[in-house]
């Protein structure tokens, strides 16, 4: 029914009848003029209505008494009592005045909707209150005598009258001793009101709309709504005592029936716990004295023995069911929390609330967090005490400005529309709701998360210890160490950090601290079990946002009971899929990486020591002026450089055109080529002027030129990663929205968000290209006795650049005198500490998982001696049959909490146990069998998912078997990023980026089969052959038009033909480039079909591939080769470090590569092969992009082997020569050659005859 229909209805006080008032025109008066005239009968009606005061003996209208054979539907409560909180307000009925009294010409203005409750509503839930502890009896009585039975046959007709719409009728009559709720309970019916009832509602439908609200959420009208359309397709139509049609006659019983019948279950479940915790005291008192005698042991342990609260163990045993407390903060504590706030669950002012009906066990009451708020405004106002930061102080400003949940003051909800701003929540590690507080603030205060932290130390043991993930835990921890927010005493039992998906968006020095992930004794904690909460959560959004205000607590309260129960039943299978995906796998991945890195684990921790203290002492936070004048010529250079690719598109466009370009669009194109080099130049010019290198003296003595550029590439990084994080949060909008992931946001909402990434994607990949071009351009210019250690690129995937942790770190400007650093210099040692970091998480998060399946086996002992000692209990008899069905459930754990940690075999132990004590305690004797009657339950039918735990189960022996490794890293990203690129169009593009992403070889030590050698090679040239050596200041610069043919003719400037005279001489990438092409062009004149067969690609290729440059730069630089129809591919590459050429020869067809070395190392092709890949791929899918088709697009399962497996190459300079001969010998179809090491001088005065028969310039 909609609200508008409502709220024409006349109300009668209680759950009374409806009435239809006539429809309303279309036209609304609100939209027309109003004109107010004089009311001229106004006075003569005021007069009847005071002579009818004077006059009572006449009745202006009939006063109707309850009748209880009358057929009308309503509900009443008491004489002249007003409507109930929820109702909505109407005008009251006014007793009609005489028939001469004239009608009033314009109608009272309409008076605005109460939003409180009244004297009337809080007299109704008086009573409702007063009524429900006396409905338990009943209760218990009904649900002893119906459960596990079937429903019966339905009503007996006792009675049956002909007005009956159902055709049978039980007659009940009630007085003061027997009160009608009572019988209605008795009888599988629930009463709407609590005095004369009119309607009553079904047991088992009210149990099964709880069963639905648990599984999805409030639905009051729905169901309302439901059965009365069911009702009136069955012909039964709820008409009131003059036949009127009535629109909605069940939502108001309804809801007051489903509300008090759910306080109803709350009053027997208090009851039910009483004899639990009742028992459970006896139990834990019987225990204490057997182990008074070990007292004094215990108390020497390491470990403080005690219990957490019953509470805090019924909602999460494994986390606190443990005996043993006071670990230290390097072992990661006792528990691990995390908190975060919801502003999604806010609360509107204009839905009103109602009197107080429900003590919440979930939420924090508001005077508990408001005087935690006023401790925290008188504990700021005091100076802040003295407190040596972990990081920079910079950094945790940057983190706090970066976070709107670090500013208080920040609105994020407008609290004149809302009341109740959200929600924040304390849950443990496996993500099973704690603590929540209610928001009512505009911002995301501290108040907040120290409360929760407050009410969780309360109930534990005065030693334990805990980790808090926050979403800014780093900027909490200083706020906590600076005043005195919380007591000494938790101040040291307490240690922070951030949650794993939000690390990202922390300076890099902050994560060093508090990232879970680069923690010692964090495991795979991730804190963000509070987000999968959210997404539990999200469908209460809209439902909680309308309704009343206590309303909304005691939905969200009694939705957090049952998710708590359900998650707590699943923890089993929590563990089991930890120990499997997490523990086992990323180990196994990580050993493969440590094995592969060659350095030790000692060494390892060593560097990674050196890198913390390093990464955490270096000046890496500029000042905020000098970074808003570095941004703003940022932002310029980027508008500049978008230019660039509007002219070559213009360009492109007008030479495609009819007749192509004439020469005067040329001449222009060519003018806006050069003014945009000019722009380039003097944006250049405009950084320079701030002379930030000035600012830097350590860096005197280097280069101006390479000062320049790595303070560019420094800049832009930052710039860079400031860009990356507000793409990554958008991401997480789109993926995360609404509370919950997967929630797709309204279509303005997504429209923007989608809008925003497509306008920040460009300028992104164009930094994140120019920053690459800076790391090029600083390998060039770099001079390894600097002692300056270069950057690295940055992939240009942003999927990638999300889990690439050197993203965070910043561009090493800082001169070593000494060393450098291993952990700065070598890749492979950065992979195995981030490997070791990995393995160690998972030795912490295996111990975390073993202590974790103790405390489950211990608390289901507990719970189930204290249900058997209950059942045994004569005073609890009524509630024998409920504990009855709690221990059945609580013995259906026992297979579900099994797991390769603790097996079936412990909890048998620990269930029989239970048994033994309980017969014990109450005075049975453990030997005597009884045979017990078995109640009467319907069988019940478990499903299994065979799938999924024999798969689980298959592994234990693995699991069990597996090496305990090492202290805590585990970049899982995977459920946290969202799309790389946008929707539509982009099918093609996306399956090219995972082509890209998946393109990897397998590499193995030994020698390809059937391996072709040249071994009839004679380089040794006659005398008509060689051509005359000029003198050095005589060699002239010679051209070589290359086959095939390319943009450019080859010059051979005269450094290079020195080079080759030498017989010392080192080869550069000019030489190379320049002698590879001259050796094909050679063989080609010849029609050698190898030789036509090959591309030949340049040392700046794989460069290229490696600094991520754009597609088209690949393109223009690779198409002359026609790659794309070559069966071999040549790839020289050069190792800068070690000064030393290699080749890699790939043959797309037969999906392996080979791979040549003189020094025959191993190491070094780890690395490249990936990169080699990965430029594969790219080329490949470039030219497809650009209409030439390649024969390969499959890039998983390829091999990479060796050509040579010893050293061929002693001495220091003949590297560049040697991969020249292994590519003469593929240019004439062999695979390898046989040179030796006294051919290479032979080779290079064959090479430098080449050059000199070229025609001279």
């Amino acid at each position: 029914m909609a609200s508008c229909d409502r709220k024409r209805q006349e109300v009668i006080g209680g759950h009374g009848q409806h009435f239809v008032s006539p429809k309303k025109v279309r036209n609304s008066s609100s939209k027309k003029v109003k004109i107010f005239l004089a009311d001229p009968g106004k006075k003569d009606a005021i007069r009847a209505r005071l002579a009818n005061l004077f006059n009572p003996q006449q009745t202006p209208y009939p006063i109707t008494e309850p009748n209880p054979d009358s057929s009308e539907w309503m509900d009443i409560d008491d004489t002249n009592e007003a409507t109930t909180a929820d109702a909505e307000q109407d005008s009251s009925t006014v007793p009609p005045a005489d028939e001469s009294t004239p009608v009033p010409l314009s109608s009272p203005l309409k008076t605005k909707r109460r939003i409180l409750p009244n004297a009337a509503a809080y007299r109704l839930y008086g009573k409702w209150q007063n009524l429900v502890p006396c409905l338990v009896d009943e209760y218990l009585r009904y649900t002893n005598a119906t459960i596990g039975k079937p429903v019966g046959p339905g009503c007996s007709s006792e009675i049956t009258r002909l007005e009956c719409s159902c055709g049978h009728e039980k007659v009940k009559t009630s007085c003061h001793c027997n009160p009608i709720a009572q019988q209605l309970i008795r009888n599988g019916l629930f009463p709407a009101a609590p005095e004369q009832p009119r309607v009553a509602v079904a047991l088992e439908l009210l149990g099964l709309y709880r069963a639905l609200f648990e599984r999805s959420c409030d639905a009051v009208n729905a169901l309302a709504e439901s059965l009365h359309s069911h009702y009136a397709r069955r012909g039964f139509h709820v008409v009131d005592k003059k036949g009127e049609y009535i629109d909605d006659p069940w939502r108001r019983s309804l809801g007051a029936a489903i509300q008090w019948h759910d306080t109803l279950q709350v009053e027997v479940q208090k009851r039910l716990d009483a004899a639990l915790e009742q028992a459970a005291a006896s139990v834990k008192a019987s225990k204490t004295s057997e182990s008074g005698q070990t007292a004094g042991e215990s108390a020497s342990a390491s470990s403080a023995t005690g219990e957490a609260s019953r509470l805090l163990q019924s909602r999460c045993p494994a986390c606190f069911a443990g005996r043993k407390w006071g670990r230290t903060f390097n072992e990661g504590g006792d528990f691990h929390m995390s908190i975060d706030g919801n502003h999604h669950h806010r609360h509107q002012v204009s839905s009103g609330d109602g009197p107080h009906f429900y003590d919440p066990r979930y939420f924090l009451s508001k005077d508990e967090v408001d005087a935690v708020g006023d401790e925290i405004d008188k504990a700021r106002k005091r100076p802040a005490r003295k407190y040596k930061l972990r990081v920079p102080e910079e950094a945790i400003n940057e983190c706090q400005d970066s976070h709107t949940a670090a500013n208080a003051n920040k609105q994020k909800a407008d609290t004149g529309h809302f009341d109740d701003t959200g929600v924040a929540a304390l849950v443990c590690r496996h993500g099973i709701p704690i603590f929540f507080a209610n928001i009512d603030t505009p911002g995301e205060q501290q108040k907040y998360a120290i409360a929760l932290i407050r009410r969780v130390f309360s109930e534990l043991p005065p030693e334990a210890t805990g980790a808090f993930l926050y979403d800014i835990g780093c900027v909490l921890d200083v706020s906590i160490n600076k005043y005195d927010i919380l007591s000494e005493d938790i101040m040291q039992r307490i240690i922070f950090a951030t949650t794993a998906m939000h690390a990202y968006a922390h300076q890099w020095s902050c994560q060093l601290m508090y990232n879970p992930r680069l923690r010692p004794g964090l495991g795979l904690t991730d804190g963000e079990g509070v987000e999968r909460l959210w997404s539990r959560m999200r469908r209460l959004i809209g439902v909680t946002r309308t309704a009343g205000r206590r309303r909304r607590i005691w939905i969200l309260d009694r939705q957090l009971t049952f998710i708590g129960f359900d998650m707590r039943g699943g923890l089993g299978d929590w563990i089991r899929r930890k120990l499997k995906s997490g523990v086992v796998a990323m180990t196994t991945e990580s050993q493969k990486t440590l094995d592969r890195c060659g350095a030790t684990e000692a060494e390892l921790r060593e560097q990674w020591a050196l890198q913390v203290e390093a990464q955490i002492s270096l000046r890496a936070h500029a000042p905020k002026r000098l970074q808003k004048e570095v941004d703003a010529v940022f932002a310029i250079q980027e508008d500049v450089s978008a230019v660039e690719k509007v002219i070559d598109t213009a360009r492109t466009t007008l030479a495609q055109s009819e007749g192509g370009a004439t020469a005067g669009t040329k001449a222009s194109l060519q003018e806006l080529r050069n003014r945009h080099q000019q722009l380039l130049a003097g944006v250049e010019k405009l950084y320079t002027s701030l002379n930030i290198h000035d600012k830097f003296p350590e860096l005197k003595g280097v280069d101006i030129d390479f000062v320049r550029t790595l303070l560019l590439a420094r800049d832009l990084k930052i710039n860079i990663r400031k860009r990356a994080v507000g793409s990554f949060l958008e991401w997480e909008r789109l993926d995360q929205a609404v509370g919950g992931k997967h929630q797709a946001l309204g279509t303005k909402a997504h429209q923007r968000t989608r809008q925003a990434i497509t306008r920040r994607k460009p300028a992104l990949l164009r930094a994140i290209h120019t920053f690459n071009k800076y790391c090029a351009q600083l390998t060039d210019l770099h001079n390894p006795s600097w002692g300056i250690p270069l950057p690295q690129p940055l992939p240009i995937n942003l999927a990638a650049l999300r889990d690439r942790s050197d993203l965070m770190e910043d561009v090493w400007i800082s001169r070593r005198e000494e060393e450098m650093p291993r952990w700065l210099a070598d890749s492979d040692i950065r992979d195995g500490i981030r490997a070791l970091l990995k393995k160690d998480g998972c030795l912490w998060e295996r111990r975390r998982l073993g202590n974790e399946a103790d405390n489950l086996c211990r608390w289901l002992g507990k719970e189930l001696s204290a249900v058997e000692l209950a059942i045994r209990m004569k005073n609890h008899s009524p509630l024998h049959v409920l504990l009855a069905e709690h221990r059945r459930q609580l013995l259906f754990l026992q297979k579900r909490w099994s797991t390769p940690l603790a097996s079936n075999v412990r909890f048998e132990s620990a269930v029989q146990e239970a048994t033994r004590i309980a017969q014990v305690l109450s005075g049975e004797d453990p030997e005597l069998v009884l045979d017990w009657i078995v109640p009467p339950f319907v069988p019940t039918v478990v499903t299994v998912e065979d799938d999924i735990d024999d798969d689980l189960r298959n592994g234990e022996a693995d699991v069990l078997a597996a090496e305990p490794p090492a202290s805590t890293l585990v970049l899982d990203s995977d459920n946290l990023i969202a799309e790389d690129e946008l929707e539509g169009g982009d099918d093609t593009l996306l399956d090219d980026e995972h082509t890209i992403e998946i393109a990897g070889a397998t590499i193995s030590w030994t020698l390809p089969e059937n391996l072709k050698i040249y071994s009839t090679h004679n380089y040794q040239l006659t005398e008509d052959q060689l051509v005359p050596v000029p003198r050095p200041r005589d060699f002239q610069r010679r051209t070589l038009v290359p086959l095939p043919a390319r943009r450019f003719n080859v010059l051979f400037e005269t450094e290079m033909f020195r080079r080759f005279l030498s017989p010392t001489a080192m080869l550069d990438d000019e030489s190379v480039n320049g002698a590879a092409i001259l050796l094909q062009t050679h063989y080609l004149r010849f029609d050698f079909a190898a030789a036509a067969s090959t591309a030949i690609f340049t040392t700046h290729d794989l460069v290229r591939g490696r600094f991520n440059a754009a597609d088209d730069q690949l393109w223009r630089n690779a198409k002359n080769s026609q790659y794309w129809s070559k069966s071999v591919w040549l790839l020289p590459i050069h190792r800068p470090d070690a000064h030393h050429w290699v080749l890699c020869m790939v043959y797309p067809n037969e999906k392996k590569i080979h791979l040549f070395d003189s020094f025959a190392e191993q190491k070094p092709w780890h690395t490249e092969v990936k990169i080699i890949m990965n430029l594969v791929a790219r080329l490949s899918c470039i030219a497809r992009k650009n209409g030439h088709p390649c024969s390969q697009y499959d890039f998983e399962g390829w091999t990479a082997r060796p050509v040579l497996i010893k050293s061929a190459q002693t001495n220091g300079y003949d590297c560049g020569l040697w991969i020249l001969a292994v590519m003469d010998a593929v240019l004439m179809g062999y695979d390898t050659t046989s040179c030796k090491e006294s051919d290479m001088t032979i080779f290079r005065r064959c090479i430098l005859n080449l050059l000199l028969q070229l025609a001279e310039k």
